[in-house]
């Protein structure tokens, strides 16, 4: 009840511009679930967990359970279907929204899709948004999500509610008398188990952006940082208001980052541990949080499709990211490798992960993906490109797919899809909003996506083991580390 008043006086003291604005963009949030059989009538429907995270808080998560089992041509070791359980694939899904809007509710219709379509269970994260947390919340809750899903032991709370309650659901669709019409599950295994060796993450926008985050691995960063106080904690000083959101009331303490003199590693097992590819599906994310929505580099194209474009660009108003987005991520901490994932070194990327990177022509963030996609190709992160535009040569996106990565590269490569005609966010738009070419452009996108998964899925990538002495320990071996370094969101 405490928090409750305490969000409901934060709320009240925010300027009117913010308060109204707040109010409409947290109306998705409270749409019931039933309008789902509306906006997302194939199913399966998600029900709601409450996960347990850090600092004795809940994250809502939206979990679609697949109807059936899907071949997918592959097998290896641990994830035979023999026995009295069912070994599911997961994938991990992040809304966008700018950090201060977006719901899973409207990532319905993908997340249903990729559980019918792979037979997995598919999470939805309902992070943490703006203006009522502040960076790097949402990371913490997405950490905090995955680090459930690899705890294949339920050793923490979340990882053992998270299995407790999917299977609780399970049952429930096994014994009930609609099981004939929307379930067909394998009715003599009364277990599922996730896979976790099966894992793959997806983000659209801002849900990207939390995306790319889990299989990166920050350095020390207290060169752009304010000064740390002290080597185990960082604090926000009074001399130094511009490093929280302004927008905070005097009564609310600020938001701690960790100690930025201390590495940020991912939660992700290494590849010596997890050699399997990790399919990561990055859909119009934001890289580069430097500038706001208004102030980004305009161009009609991206670089890939016209790079001769010399229209010069037109001087924008701020709208309402540019508004609102800085009580989420206060100017100071734009440049943070965490809130900008796209300026971290590629050699800090999982090396096990297979990227899907797709980009819409008529996108703000166009400007970043390429500068990123530059990167990355001349760090060794290399694939095919379908560009969309039937110039000689282009790539359809379904025929003659080429190899993910290179043996010799040494990671699981990078996949461009550029998308002609598309605005930003079109994947997730209602089939009405849509013309003939986006619909067209999202089936083909989609299509090349489960493909893409099933690939991803289906290959290890090649690692050099760890040199030690004797054989690796089971510790070291252990697919999960409990985020319990950070301190988190201080309140």
């Amino acid at each position: 009840m405490s928090s409750y008043l305490h969000t409901l006086s934060y709320f009240f003291r925010l300027p009117w511009h913010i308060q109204w604005r707040t109010a409409l963009v947290q109306i998705p949030r409270y749409v019931p679930l039933g309008i789902l059989h509306l906006t997302s009538p194939k199913g399966p429907q998600p029900f709601l967990i409450a996960l347990p995270s850090r600092k004795n808080a809940a994250i809502p998560i939206y979990v679609f359970i697949p109807p059936r089992p899907v071949e997918l041509g592959h097998s290896a070791e641990g994830t035979s279907n023999e026995g009295r359980e069912w070994r599911v694939p997961v994938v991990l899904d992040f809304h966008g929204g700018g950090f201060i809007m977006g719901s899973p509710l409207e990532q319905a219709p993908y997340a249903a899709m990729m559980a019918r379509e792979l037979g997995a269970v598919v999470i939805s994260v309902s992070y943490r948004i703006g203006p009522f947390h502040q960076f790097p919340a949402a990371i913490h809750d997405g950490e905090d999500v995955l680090s459930a899903i690899l705890d294949t032991d339920s050793v923490s709370k979340a990882g053992k509610i998270l299995r407790t309650e999917i299977n609780r659901y399970y049952t429930m669709m096994q014994t009930t008398k609609k099981k004939t019409e929307e379930y067909t599950g394998p009715l003599d295994k009364p277990n599922i188990v996730l896979d976790s060796t099966r894992l793959s993450i997806s983000g659209f926008s801002a849900g990207g952006n939390i995306a790319l985050n889990m299989a990166i691995s920050v350095p020390p960063c207290d060169n752009i940082l304010p000064s740390s106080p002290g080597p185990r904690s960082f604090s926000i000083r009074p001399s130094q208001p511009d490093t929280f959101s302004p927008l905070l009331p005097p009564t609310r303490a600020p938001t701690k980052l960790d100690d930025p003199s201390q590495p940020w590693p991912t939660v992700l097992p290494t590849p010596q541990a997890q050699p399997r590819l990790l399919p990561l599906l990055l859909f119009y994310p934001s890289l580069d949080a430097r500038l706001l929505p208004h102030e980004r580099p305009q161009k009609p194209m991206p670089n890939a499709l016209k790079g001769d474009d010399k229209t010069k660009q037109k001087p924008k108003v701020p709208g309402l990211f540019s508004i609102m987005g800085p009580t989420y991520l206060p100017k100071k901490l734009r440049p943070h490798p965490r809130a900008s994932p796209g300026l971290v070194d590629p050699d800090n990327i999982q090396k096990n992960a297979a990227i899907l990177l797709v980009l819409p022509e008529k996108d703000t963030l166009a400007v970043q993906s390429d500068v990123w996609v530059d990167t990355m190709n001349t760090a060794g992160w290399s694939g095919p490109v379908r560009f969309g535009d039937g110039r000689v040569g282009d790539w359809n996106g379904k025929n003659g797919a080429p190899q993910l990565a290179d043996g010799n590269q040494g990671n699981g490569g990078l996949e461009v899809w550029h998308a002609p005609g598309c605005r930003h966010g079109w994947t997730q738009f209602p089939s009405p909003a849509l013309g003939k070419g986006e619909k067209s452009e999202r089936d083909l996108v989609f299509a090349r996506t489960l493909d893409f998964v099933k690939e991803a899925w289906g290959r290890n990538l090649p690692v050099q083991p760890v040199p030690r002495v004797g054989s690796m320990s089971r510790k070291e071996m252990m697919p999960l580390r409990i985020p319990s370094q950070f301190n988190g969101l201080q309140h």
